[in-house]
């Protein structure tokens, strides 16, 4: 074995950074008997696994050498030192002659406590047959050891959406390790990928997701499923993956008795609970023109009994000769309706007709198909207003808009 003064020079060279240690095989000899060593490995490495180390010992001595007789090897690593001196003899390098070689294998469990990166260093030592002189040769590895890691989070940013529209969402992959990623991430169909993600980066991207007109109620929820690998570089071929998830809030859409006599309804108009809609609108045009700050009064027009139960006979009087009075209920209840959701839903005022699904309606009314909400909620309005025995205000047009709102407002035939 070494001698004392050899040990601590080993245990200094096992301590030493990696841009400190040459990776060239060291050989003593003395004479013309000498011998190497050299030990192999991965180069790259996680924490619990497993690295086969290959050992390969080698007579270099001339041939007229004397054969060499194993005295001993070990290897340490982490300054912990392991006698491998069996399976080399297991492996034939008890007696070695000049030329000849032997290869044998060992192998670690990388642990959290092991450097990074992971230096060991393996010793050989032999004698001349015959006599009493050591030579030793060592061999120093380096393991770089990797920690594969990352997040995801996916983020709703749309406040409030409706059936119909559009839900926007925000994916960021952040790499934490200490490795760049290849990464792949799959949402609404589409493959999203990012190569060679550096440790510390961030991916980010963003989807939209459309929102069926049937969908009326709570929210929407999309996920993203994320694959992750090492570069082809660090031999590693383990995937990583991850998934994550977020919730659109939707709004639902007025246009019911049903829905604006709930509970629900009345929390949007009403958000004190002091029987005063929080933010009035006005309907109707002319003596019509109606200003609805009340939930009494809300619920009345909506349930379509406006004209019996509060205008009275009045109504009938401004009523034109084509226009009956339950048809002219429904249109003031269909356009309360509408004028709260341009008022209270987000993103919908300005909306087209076309693109709520109801282009196919604009052109029994007259309006171009390119309207937008707003456009049918005036031409409402005037209607309500019309008082004249030969107006616009006919029994088919009203319906037609009647219809048309209907669509807009999210209701279904």
């Amino acid at each position: 074995m070494p001698t004392q003064t050899r040990q601590i020079e080993i245990t200094n060279t096992a301590t030493q950074t990696a841009s400190e240690i040459s990776d060239s095989t060291v050989v003593e000899s003395s004479g013309q008997s000498s011998i190497q060593i050299s030990k192999t490995g991965p180069a790259y490495g996680r924490v619990g696994d497993i690295l086969t180390y290959t050992y390969v010992i080698t007579n270099t001595s001339s041939l007229n050498s004397p054969n060499l007789v194993l005295k001993g090897v070990v290897d340490i690593i982490n300054n912990v030192v392991t006698d491998l001196t069996i399976k080399a003899i297991n492996a034939g390098a008890f007696i070695l002659g000049p030329g000849a070689s032997v290869t044998f294998q060992s192998s670690h469990l990388v642990v959290e406590s092991d450097p990074n990166p992971l230096v060991s260093t393996v010793v050989a030592a032999y004698n001349p047959l015959g006599y009493s002189n050591e030579i030793s040769a060592y061999d120093v590895n380096l393991v770089t050891i990797v920690n594969p890691n990352f997040t995801v989070e996916k983020i709703c940013e749309t406040e409030k959406i409706v059936a119909g529209g559009t839900a926007t969402f925000r994916i960021n992959i952040a790499n934490k390790g200490n490795a760049p990623l290849n990464v792949a991430a799959l949402d609404q169909g589409m493959v999203y990928t990012s190569s060679g993600l550096a440790p510390g980066a961030t991916f980010t991207f963003t989807v939209q997701m459309p929102i069926p007109i049937e969908e009326y109620v709570g929210g929407v929820t999309n996920y993203v499923f994320v694959v992750a690998a090492l570069p082809e570089m660090y031999g590693i071929n383990d995937l990583y993956f991850g998934v994550a998830s977020a919730t659109c809030s939707i709004l639902n859409w007025g246009g019911t008795r049903a829905f604006w006599m709930s509970d629900d309804g009345h929390a949007i108009l009403d958000a004190n609970g002091d029987g005063r809609v929080d933010n009035p609108v006005i309907i109707g045009s002319g003596i019509r023109e109606i200003l609805v700050k009340r939930i009494i009064l809300s619920d009345t027009i909506l349930a379509g009994n406006y004209c019996t139960h509060v205008l009275d006979n009045s109504c009938g009087d401004n009523l034109g000769n084509n226009l009956p009075a339950n048809t002219l209920g429904r249109l003031m209840a269909e356009t309360l309706a509408l004028a709260y959701n341009i008022k209270f839903i987000p993103f919908y005022s300005g909306q087209l007709a076309g693109a709520l699904g109801c282009s196919n309606l604009l052109l029994q009314i007259g309006l171009p198909i390119n309207s937008t909400v707003n456009d049918v909620l005036a031409l409402a309005n005037i209607l309500i207003g019309d008082t004249g025995t030969c107006g616009s205000a006919t029994q088919g047009r009203v319906n037609s808009i009647i219809n048309l709102i209907r669509c807009l407002n999210g209701e279904r035939f």
